[in-house]
């Protein structure tokens, strides 16, 4: 069934394992991952950035993946990183089960206020929300600071809104890590301690195996995947049209990158599973 994040998360942060949510770009990326969501009969999230929804438009992505979901795991399509209320909005209304308000930018009480909006709106809807608190380093990145989310905001910020899961920042990055990064694990468990909601891991592309499984066990319930997507379709891709099937006909070279993304996706579902 396609259902709220909240519902997949709640019973990964009960069974001690984390969801995977991988941000889609086209027809081709939602072909991958949902052949790996058949193949592995695990929980997964599908969501979009505004820059892709831009792209291909808001009501695209959702249509295509809920005609084209066969089963195998409960899924939640997901708004990843929404920048107002007005885009929440209408995703909400383009299908989507979930939406992310990120007002991590913003002043402590006006993400507080941000939030509180979304999450009066979105469960007024039985649409479950996602917010963040501190930031994530690349695109959000503030003059080459990572701001770590602090223990005690994160404990008020979560009773104050009533969102249903919390990104935090723990010293991950968006895009490709231009060197080893260092990831506050213990941070994660502080917070996981005092906070009562499932929280969430961006920017894990290029992690280590061991650093995910580090994360999930210290209590990160879902983790999200972009750029390490891209990069398998992108092979893939390159894989298709140098093979000899190719031809003009884009049928001939493009399941090449489906089937990497499908490969890629396969491999993060069973890593985030429990050992």
């Amino acid at each position: 069934m396609i259902v709220t994040g909240a519902e997949l998360l709640i019973q990964a942060k009960k069974g001690g394992y984390a969801v995977p949510a991988f941000n889609v770009d086209n027809l081709e990326s939602v072909l991958g991952v949902l052949n790996a969501v058949e193949k592995t009969c695990k929980p997964t999230i599908i969501q979009t950035i505004p820059k892709t929804l831009k792209y291909g438009g808001i009501s695209a992505y959702s249509s295509l993946v809920r005609a084209l979901y066969k089963g195998g795991a409960d899924i939640a399509i997901h708004l990843d990183h929404g920048g107002d209320v007005k885009i929440c909005e209408d995703c909400i209304n383009a299908g989507y089960s979930s939406v992310m308000i990120d007002g991590s930018m913003l002043s402590f009480e006006e993400n507080i206020a941000l939030t509180k909006s979304v999450v009066a709106l979105a469960h007024a809807k039985g649409i479950s929300v996602e917010a963040e608190l501190g930031t994530i380093g690349g695109k959000e990145e503030t003059e080459g600071q990572i701001k770590y989310t602090e223990v005690e905001e994160a404990k008020e910020f979560v009773e104050r809104t009533r969102v249903d899961s919390l990104a935090i920042g723990v010293g991950t990055a968006h895009g490709v890590y231009k060197g080893e990064p260092h990831i506050a694990i213990d941070r994660i468990k502080e917070i996981a301690d005092v906070v009562d909601v499932p929280l969430v891991l961006h920017g894990a592309s290029g992690l280590s195996d061991e650093v995910i499984r580090a994360c999930i066990d210290a209590g990160i319930s879902k983790i999200n995947f972009a750029t390490h997507l891209r990069q398998a379709f992108t092979d893939g891709l390159k894989k298709g049209l140098a093979s000899k099937e190719a031809t003009y006909d884009p049928k001939t070279y493009l399941p090449y990158a489906i089937k990497a993304v499908e490969d890629v996706a396969t491999k993060i579902i069973r890593l985030c599973q429990p050992k």
